[in-house]
């Protein structure tokens, strides 16, 4: 199969563009897309055997189940049920946005979409390039993020390239990302509501509506984004915890450490250690006090080590507060440590 590859103005969609996109969705093909958090690999969610394709380029486990994209706030009717008055009170306070909410499905979504579970997790996007490419198609699109399973995902079309070209019918290019991080999983089917996975919108905002939300800490797949290792370069990720000297001087133990024992590594710094490793290979992450710029380099700068083949990344932690929460998230999935957020 031969890629294409559309690019895309997000601030002026050729309509014609979005045309070709939704015909190759609506024949039963997969369109990889921009969205506000990460690029998505897009397929029909009402087809089942479209949707079958997402598993089979991406390499993903089956009971993984997929987030459908909507682009009306009524269209949740068509995929859900059992939507109460805090589904409301969410989806007038971040939607559209990187919130995604799990409830009970409808009939009509097949079972490989939500990985056999009665569940189904459902966001609507906020990017026009999704969005039109949504209302063209005129059903709702099952989209996980457009990267081999396990790898960090995609925040421009080059980096979906990189793993998917030649498995995939079409590439938007739409830039980079503005978020980084992919969309917060809200669980409304089980008492009391949780948070599955940490991302674009913070545990403070959920709090301003549901009071009492926590992050779910019992084992088990229950959607996208719960495997211990994932979002993972091929190098080994260490993490080092604290701020300021401290974190510096330990980071730079280890980074002697491996330099004498002959190790490739490289050290993800923020932009004001970036003077003080000296000539070890450094990328920077963003500022310390500037986590949203920080969420939005995270996966680009993972890749970026991919290509030097580094042997170990060297990570400095960040605070965990706001995205803060879910770029410390990644990296200890990346790094293969079950987490249990506080």
């Amino acid at each position: 199969m031969k890629t294409g590859i559309l690019k895309i103005n997000p601030f002026s969609v050729e309509q014609d563009y979005i045309l070709k996109a939704a015909n190759i969705i609506k024949a039963g093909g997969l369109v990889a897309f921009p969205t506000e958090t990460v690029y998505g690999l897009g397929a029909d969610a009402l087809n089942a055997v479209a949707c079958a394709k997402i598993f089979q380029a991406k390499s993903r486990p089956l009971e993984d189940p997929l987030i459908v994209h909507i682009a009306d706030k009524q269209d949740l009717f068509k995929v859900a049920r059992e939507i109460h008055k805090i589904t409301s009170d969410l989806i007038d306070a971040f939607w559209p946005g990187s919130l995604t909410i799990v409830l009970k499905k409808q009939e009509v979504i097949p079972d490989i979409v939500t990985g056999g579970l009665d569940t189904i997790a459902v966001r609507m996007p906020n990017h026009k390039i999704a969005l039109e490419l949504i209302k063209e198609a005129q059903t709702p699109i099952a989209a996980p993020s457009a990267n081999l399973f396990g790898k960090p995902s995609p925040t421009t079309a080059q980096h979906v390239l990189e793993d998917l070209d030649g498995k995939i019918d079409l590439v938007i290019d739409g830039g980079s990302t503005a978020i980084g991080v992919e969309s917060t999983i809200v669980d409304l089917t089980r008492e009391p509501f949780c948070i599955l996975r940490p991302g674009g919108i913070g545990i403070e905002e959920l709090r301003r509506i549901i009071p009492q939300i926590e992050f779910y800490k019992k084992d088990g797949i229950l959607s996208a984004g719960m495997y211990p290792r994932h979002y993972a370069p091929n190098a080994k990720v260490l993490i080092v915890e604290g701020n300021g000297k401290i974190q510096v001087e330990k980071v730079k133990d280890l980074a002697r450490e491996f330099d004498l024992q002959g190790y490739h590594f490289g050290i993800l710094a923020k932009f004001e250690n970036k003077d003080r490793y000296g000539d070890f290979n450094v990328k920077l992450l963003g500022p310390g006090n500037d986590l949203v710029v920080c969420a939005a380099n995270l996966f680009s700068v993972l890749r970026d080590f991919d290509r030097d083949k580094v042997d170990v990344i060297i990570t400095e932690a960040v605070k965990e507060e706001g995205i803060g929460i879910a770029i410390m998230d990644r990296l200890h999935r990346a790094q293969g440590i079950k987490i249990n957020h506080v």
